[in-house]
């Protein structure tokens, strides 16, 4: 039987915009290396974190949320983001990690019902 990789079904999406309003000031990191928890391949890569400015985590830091970069769009230098900032969303999978990726051609438009 050969091995497959089960990815993560989208859990939820977020413009850029509205993601940074939530999680804080955004920086990208420098490049670091990671283990690909699939494969057990090593690979360095550059990511988003979002400092909350007022949240905590267990240790009492400010809360930091990392956003990985979608293979689709590569990695973007901060002036980049800045620039495309209403063509970004953030996506949310069901593993709980985040990864910064392009607006679909067909994305959906949202409906203000004043909630």
């Amino acid at each position: 039987m050969a091995n497959t990789v089960s990815l993560p079904g989208i859990k939820n999406s977020f413009s850029l915009m509205s993601f940074a309003r939530s999680h804080g000031k955004m920086q990208v990191t420098k490049p670091a290396t990671h283990i690909n928890s699939h494969t057990g391949e090593e690979f360095t890569a550059k990511s988003c974190a979002f400092t909350h400015p007022t949240e905590k985590d267990e240790q009492g830091r400010a809360k930091v949320t990392f956003v990985a970069f979608s293979r689709n769009l590569g990695e973007l230098s901060p002036a980049e983001i800045a620039a495309r900032k209403d063509e970004l969303q953030v996506v949310e999978y069901e593993n709980g990690n985040f990864c910064l990726c392009a607006v679909g051609q067909n994305a959906w438009d949202d409906v203000d019902l004043g909630l």
